[in-house]
């Protein structure tokens, strides 16, 4: 299964991703973690993991992205190890990330996550996880055709609210709406709720890997439909 987890900026996306990867490795699955938000550079320190080679750098750059000059791996095990980060049974990728000032657009970052997690052919037992950028460009590039479900993340906020009707507008995978960092007395609808977590937060700040709540869980089973 391709699980893409997307939503507004800060609304809780790469912990969400760290959370069920540890969880689903756990339960003895083989989990590739897609990190395709090239902005971002926390995921690493959430689960535990070194950062390794991106997908862009592995290829060549953005030039043979842009030519096409690369082959794609059609298996998890066919992955170049060089930009695989991995903890048991839990391994983390890297598309790429916008580093310098000036160096272009992440249109070809962008083409990269959608065609290398499209490509990937799972056996039974193997699950991916997408940690998408935030807002719904990925969207608007095709992402979601690349996947069997969405995670759609939201946080207690008009402006997240908002996005998340956008992003139920927008594609017809199925989806799984997740309240993340929920508050006491504050309705909204979702089918999996988080509470705020004031550890989680200090967690973050002090740079600890995330530890997984019960509600992960709860949402695994949505994922699957059960």
């Amino acid at each position: 299964m391709k699980v893409l987890v997307c939503g507004k900026g800060g609304s809780g996306k790469s912990t969400i991703v760290a959370m069920l990867g540890k969880y689903l490795a756990g339960k003895g699955y083989r989990v590739l973690i897609v990190d395709a938000d090239e902005s971002n550079p926390g995921l690493y320190r959430m689960l535990g993991v070194e950062r390794r080679r991106t997908l862009v750098e592995h290829f060549g750059g953005r030039r043979a992205i842009k030519e096409k000059k690369f082959e794609l791996p059609g298996r998890i095990e066919d992955i170049p190890n060089d930009v695989v980060s991995a903890k048991g049974n839990l391994m983390v990728v890297s598309v790429g990330k916008i580093e310098r000032a000036g160096e272009g657009c992440a249109c070809p970052i962008a083409f990269l996550a959608r065609e290398f997690v499209k490509n990937l052919k799972l056996r039974d037992g193997e699950v991916v996880l997408v940690d998408a950028e935030a807002g719904v460009e990925h969207l608007g590039r095709g992402m979601d055709s690349a996947v069997d479900v969405i995670v759609n993340v939201l946080e207690p906020s008009v402006e997240s609210i908002e996005l998340s009707k956008k992003i139920e507008e927008m594609t017809g995978v199925r989806k799984v709406r997740l309240l993340n960092k929920a508050l006491p007395g504050v309705g909204i609808e979702a089918e999996v709720e988080i509470p705020y977590m004031e550890e989680i937060v200090r967690n973050g700040l002090m740079g600890k890997e995330v530890e997984v709540v019960p509600q992960i869980e709860e949402l695994w089973e949505r994922i699957r439909g059960v």
